[in-house]
Order: C-alpha cells, then structure tokens, then sequence
C-alpha cells in the first residue's frame, strides 16, 4: 500500500490555519509541527483500519476522487467520504489527545 507523502496537504485539512499558527514559530519551523506530522503518521500506521487508510492514500496522496475510490474499492462514494470523514476525525482526536492541545 503506498503511503501518504504529501503530509502538509492533508494535515492542513485536518487542522485550520489557526491551530497551524500556534504550533509553529514566525519562520514556521516550529519543532511542534514536525512533532504532529510524526504523530499523525504513527496513527494513521497504527490506529486506522485498512479501508480507512487505503481511502486516505488514493484521496489524499494519489489525488483520486471519491467516484474514482469507490470504483476501485467496489464501494459507494458516500462510503468513500464517510471512511475520509471518520479517519481525519480519529487522527485530530488521537493528535490533540498525545499533543495535548
């Protein structure tokens, strides 16, 4: 399965520029952000389901579309979404509770 590579872009849609802002320093190399970006690769390795994580992959990394996945998976695009949906949601949920925001 191909990994996430493009870790800025999705971890831009997790978070709002705002949470951003307060993680890094006015150069924006703040430890704190490369912190969460190894964070958010150990959850998504550890704690998201095969379905969620191969969704994530092809929307996030291959830049395929939810008709696209579904396709592919044989599922419904609402599905699709919905396997998105909840991972970006365990992934702030797991982020916020090992960084403490």
């Amino acid at each position: 399965m191909p990994k996430i590579t493009r870790f800025s872009k999705f971890s831009d849609t997790i978070f709002s520029v705002k949470n951003f802002k307060h993680m890094t320093n006015n150069d924006g190399n703040s430890k704190k952000y490369f912190d969460v970006i190894e964070i958010m690769k150990k959850i998504i390795k550890n704690e998201l389901t095969k379905r969620q994580k191969e969704c994530l992959i092809m929307y996030y990394n291959q830049n395929f579309s939810t008709i696209k996945i579904s396709k592919i998976l044989g599922i419904c695009p609402s599905t699709v979404w919905r396997h998105i949906k909840i991972s970006k949601q365990k992934i702030k949920k797991m982020i916020k509770y090992y960084h403490n925001f």
